[in-house]
């Protein structure tokens, strides 16, 4: 058995930003200061919540994939790449739906088929041979596994790094609109400043809801 579980999209999309988030591209009068919670900007927004259901689908694909062959580890190497192909395919047709289910039904009559061997007495050549395939199988498809994981994890950092960098730019230029408007020369990470009084948090996520 190995951990299939990836991490949630919120551990890794927590937005890094720097202490100040900008400078006013203006000159102000009097100097005007505001905050705003990225985090919170980024993962309630649209765009968020978006990248929360794709995160969410695309993890859910892969551990259900890692979990059906840890339960049934006599696929052949090229079972395994079908099934994975096929699985991680967006938008699946219905043919190709079918065949998904296909192969796998036919990994589970193996499966079966292994347990029955196991627990016969009176075992030909024939039986044996097949319980040894089985077997080299099994050790396969764990060595297949780790490296799946391995690689699944990777692409979900990579595609999470991706939305974290293009959900701080959206909303970086979301700040920049609220600040220009409402005159603000400064506008910090709330977490800098968590008891200023002008918090642009909510006029944030609302302008950068508006960018289609």
């Amino acid at each position: 058995m190995i951990n299939v579980r990836f991490l949630q999209f919120g551990s890794v999309l927590c937005a890094a930003v720097a202490a100040i988030a900008l400078a006013g591209g203006f000159q102000a009068q009097t100097e005007k200061v505001g905050v705003v919670d990225f985090s919170k900007v980024i993962e309630a927004s649209e765009y968020g919540k978006a990248g929360q259901v794709s995160f969410t689908k695309l993890k859910a694909d892969r551990e259900t994939l890692l979990q059906f062959i840890d339960n049934y580890r006599v696929l052949t190497i090229e079972q395994a790449t079908n099934i994975r192909d096929l699985s991680l395919k967006q938008d699946r047709s219905k043919e190709e739906e079918a065949k998904l289910e296909s192969l796998k039904a036919d990994v589970i009559a193996q499966s079966k088929k292994w347990q029955a061997l196991a627990t016969k007495s009176d075992m030909s050549a024939e039986d044996r041979a097949l319980i040894e395939d089985y077997a080299k199988r099994a050790q396969s498809m764990g060595d297949t596994m780790q490296r799946w994981y391995k690689d699944f994890s990777n692409d979900l950092t990579t595609w999470s790094d991706k939305q974290k960098i293009e959900g701080i730019a959206k909303a970086r230029a979301a700040v920049q609109e609220v600040a220009k408007a409402q005159g603000y020369s400064m506008v910090f990470e709330a977490s800098v400043a968590p008891y200023s009084a002008n918090d642009l948090t909510d006029a944030t996520l609302a302008a950068m809801n508006a960018k289609k």
